[in-house]
Formats: C-alpha cells, structure tokens, sequence
C-alpha cells in the first residue's frame, strides 16, 4: 500500500490505536484480524518482512521515525539491494536517518552497470521484525514511491507459525522466507503467526481473495499440533485452507509444508501442553490432502526433507537457529524454482 509517498510492503493497514502515538504497520485488513481466534489478533500485528520503501533526491537526508510496542523490533536498512545498518526499536520514538554515505560505491556503481543488481533499484528499504511498529514520522515530501522496475516483479507469499514468521533468526533477513525469497529474487509477503498458526477460514480467504502473489507456501502446523489439536480436526482445517486457495488461484503454485523435525518426533511434549496426534500423522494429513487436491499447481515438501539435520534447531528443538533457517532457505528455493518457470515467462 502506498502511504505518504512511500510504499508499505506487506502491510494492508494503517491502524491508529488507542494510547499510542502514530500508526500500527498491520500486516492484514482489521476486518480480517478481528475473526482469528485471540491469540492470532495479538500475533498478526506483529512486524515481519514489514518494508517501508521509497526513493529520495541525491544527497536529500529522510528522517524516518518509529517506535515498537510490546518489545524491542529490529529495522534492517537497506540501500536496494545492499545493507546499511540495523536499528533497534523500543517505544520511545526513534528516527533513522537515511543520507548517502562514504564511501558512495553502493550509492552509485550498482545502477549504472557496474555491478549486477539482482532484485532492488536506488531505493530505501526498512525491514521490520518484532513486535507492534509503529509509524511516528515521515516526510512525505521528500519521498517518492518506488517504480515497478526497481523492485521483484512476483511475490512470495508465505503462511505458518513463528518458525515462518523468523521469531528464531537474529535477523529479518535470515527468515527461511526471507532466504528463499532472496535466492529466487522475489519479493517475501510473510504471514507468519507465532504460536497461532490455526488454518482459521478467515486466513483461508484472505489469501485465497489475494491476487499479489505468485507463489505461496503454508507451513502446517506444529502449533495446533503443539496445542492438542487431533490429526482429524487439523486434517479439515488444513483441507479448506489449501482448497480455498488453490481453487482461487488454479495457475499459481501452492507448496504445502510438513513439520520441521522436532521434539515431537522424539515423543516428547512441550511443558504443560496436550498432544493428541503424532507428527507422522500431520505429515502424512498434509500430504494426502495434496494429493487428493485434484489441483496440479498443489505440491507438498516434507519439512523433514527442508531441515535435514537437527543442528539446525535452537535450544528448544523447535525452532530453527541461524544454520537451519539458511538451510530450508536452500533447499526450499531449490524445490520452488522449477515452479516459477512459467510464472517468469
């Protein structure tokens, strides 16, 4: 969406909330929010593969001020495709202040063929990932919107629970999501839901409603495994989710995700938490609604297959570290591009 002369990646509101300065950077319409159940409310609101993107004259300084709700978000800046820097965002507004730097290489060199430029042209770009961004300040006079060419021409769309959102990766750019999209030069939609991950129809519809994307993967889902779901309840959940979208989008791939290995796999239970299903029977729900889809545009990967070595999980044998994060990035890239061939054409 465009706002103030810049464009705000997967965001589809700005919301004003009670008590606080600026505007919430929400990443589906309110009216889709308001019918997940109460912790997906809370999570959705929560910044991933957020972007605030313009352009700006040569040599003109933008200050762009921010603030974070409920912890401490990181914004990653970007100069096209090329870091800058990180800033950490706590709830006492803070301004970034994008100007040139020395030396000018990365200001200059990349666009006049000097370098290759992969994805991104002379823009700004802050990435934002944590908790409730918001948006205090920006000079939209001194701003423009970003043109097409100087951006991803396809979008990746990507629906699951924290391991999808990044809640493990030190950085917004190590996402799984992130690192996929990087590899395959597209542009991330992240939908990640921490802990709240629970194929509700209205998630169902508002992605099937979408018509931004040109591939998608939904990562289901260890949370309603976690949380005591049946492999029956979880096998129809997850069946309309995948119908939904599939029939809406019958020319755009859909790649349906298996577990990650995890605990489960070991029998083990999270503290305090129900279980009613094993992770087999997840898999193997997932994989027999793809395979009963009807839909050849449906395509499952066994997270197993993604995440081939358990060193790749942090501490709570759950949640993929840095190493596993790049690691599923690899691998699903590898399984996704073939995919896009066509889309490319």
């Amino acid at each position: 969406m465009l706002y103030g002369n810049a464009e705000f990646h997967n965001v589809a509101e700005l919301v004003p909330v009670e008590g606080r300065p600026g505007l919430l950077l929400q990443r589906v319409p309110e009216s889709v929010r308001t019918g997940l159940l109460e912790k997906g409310q809370e999570q959705i609101r929560r910044a991933s593969a957020i972007e605030i993107r313009f352009g700006a004259e040569e040599g003109m300084a933008v200050p762009v001020t921010l603030a974070s709700y409920g912890g401490i978000s990181l914004a990653q800046v970007y100069y096209g495709d090329y870091w800058v820097e990180d800033v950490r965002l706590g709830e006492a507004p803070t301004t970034i202040h994008l100007q040139e730097r020395e030396p000018m290489f990365q200001f200059a060199a990349p666009w006049r063929g000097e370098v290759p430029r992969s994805a991104y042209g002379p823009i700004w770009r802050i990435v934002l990932q944590g908790f409730e961004v918001h948006l205090i300040d920006l000079p939209s006079g001194r701003v423009r919107p970003p043109q097409p060419h100087e951006k991803p021409a396809l979008k990746y769309l990507a629906y699951g629970t924290s391991i999808t959102f990044g809640i493990s990766a030190s950085t917004p750019d190590l996402s799984y999501v992130s690192q996929t999209a990087w590899r395959l030069g597209l542009d991330p939609i992240n939908l990640g839901m921490p802990g709240a991950a629970f194929c509700e129809p209205e998630m169902a519809d508002h992605i099937a409603a979408r018509n931004d994307w040109a591939i998608a993967s939904l990562c289901l889902s260890i949370n309603m495994l976690n949380q005591g779901i049946s492999a029956e309840e979880f096998k129809a959940k997850a069946a309309y989710m995948v119908q939904t979208i599939a029939k809406a989008h019958p020319d755009k791939p859909l790649v349906c995700i298996g577990l990650f290995p995890s605990f489960a796999d070991l029998g083990w239970a999270w503290p305090e938490r129900e279980v009613n299903a094993a992770s087999r029977e997840y898999r193997d729900a997932l994989r027999d609604i793809v395979r009963c889809s009807g839909q050849p545009q449906v395509h499952y990967v066994d997270g197993q297959e993604l995440l081939d070595d358990w060193r790749g999980l942090s501490h709570d044998l759950l949640h993929p570290g840095n190493f596993g994060m790049v690691r599923i990035g690899e691998r699903l890239a590898a399984f996704m591009g073939p995919l896009l061939q066509s889309r490319r054409l």
